[in-house]
C-alpha cells in the first residue's frame, strides 16, 4: 500500500504530498513494533512494516486512506486515544485479535517535535505504537487496564477476577453472595462491553499472551 516503511534503507511511502527524508525513515522503520502515524481524524500518514503485517493479517483495517480499526478497538474507540494525544497526553490500551487470541497494547501520544520538524507533518499527528504478545504482563494488570477502557462497573471487575483466578461462574456467585442469574448478567454485561466473542476468550485474555488452539 502507500503507505509503508519498506526498509531502513529507504524513506516510507507516504500520504501523497508528504515528503519523509531519511533520518526519519531510518528511525521509523528501526521500531520493531507495528506502528501508524494518523491524523486526529484518523488519516493515514504512515505505516511500517510491522503494520502493514497486521493489515494484512486483518488484524487492522484502513479504508479510503482513514485507519479503521485495530484489533477490537473499532474507529469510534480509537477516537479516545487520538482525543488525548491530541491534547497532549500518552495513553495505554489493552488489545486483543479475533479469531484466536493474541494480545498486546495500543500505546497513542503526541507525535515527537523532532520528528514534526523533520518529517513536515502536521504537529497534531499522533503516534501509535502497538506492542504485541506481551505474557509477562500480570492478570491484574491486564483487569486493571480492560476496566479502565470498557468500563467496567466494580462488579463485574470482581467477577472477572473471580473468574480469571479459576473459579466457575457457580462458585462465583456463591463468594459474592449473589443469585446465579445475577453473575450471568455480570457476565453478559463483561462480553458486551469488551467485546469478546465468548467467555473463554476474555478470561485466556486476562491470564496469558498466548492465542486459544484452533
Amino acid at each position: 500500500m502507500q503507505t509503508a516503511v519498506h526498509s531502513p534503507a529507504m524513506p516510507p511511502r507516504t500520504h501523497p504530498g508528504l515528503a519523509v527524508p531519511a533520518n526519519a525513515s531510518q528511525l521509523l522503520a528501526a521500531l520493531p513494533q507495528p506502528i501508524f502515524v494518523v491524523r486526529p481524524d484518523r488519516r493515514l500518514l504512515l505505516c511500517n512494516r510491522s503494520a502493514e503485517r497486521l493489515l494484512r493479517d486483518h488484524r487492522a483495517e484502513v479504508n479510503a486512506g482513514h485507519l479503521m480499526q485495530i484489533g477490537q478497538m473499532d474507529a469510534t474507540r480509537l477516537q479516545g486515544p487520538l482525543r488525548l494525544a491530541q491534547a497532549g497526553s500518552t495513553s495505554c490500551v489493552g488489545l486483543w485479535f479475533a479469531p484466536g487470541i493474541s494480545t498486546g497494547w495500543l500505546h497513542s501520544t503526541p507525535l515527537p517535535p523532532d520528528l514534526v520538524t523533520s518529517t513536515g507533518w502536521p504537529d497534531d499527528a499522533v503516534l501509535l505504537v502497538i506492542h504485541l504478545d506481551q505474557p509477562a504482563l500480570t492478570q491484574a494488570a491486564r483487569i486493571d487496564a480492560l476496566a479502565r477502557h470498557s468500563r467496567l462497573s466494580a462488579a463485574e471487575r470482581h467477577v472477572l477476577m473471580l473468574l480469571g483466578d479459576g473459579m466457575t461462574v457457580e462458585a462465583s456467585a456463591q463468594q459474592l453472595g449473589v443469585c446465579l442469574s445475577t453473575l450471568r448478567s455480570h457476565v453478559r454485561n463483561l462480553l458486551g462491553k469488551t467485546q469478546a466473542s465468548s467467555l473463554m476468550q476474555l478470561l485466556r485474555w486476562v491470564g496469558s499472551g498466548q492465542a486459544l488452539p484452533h
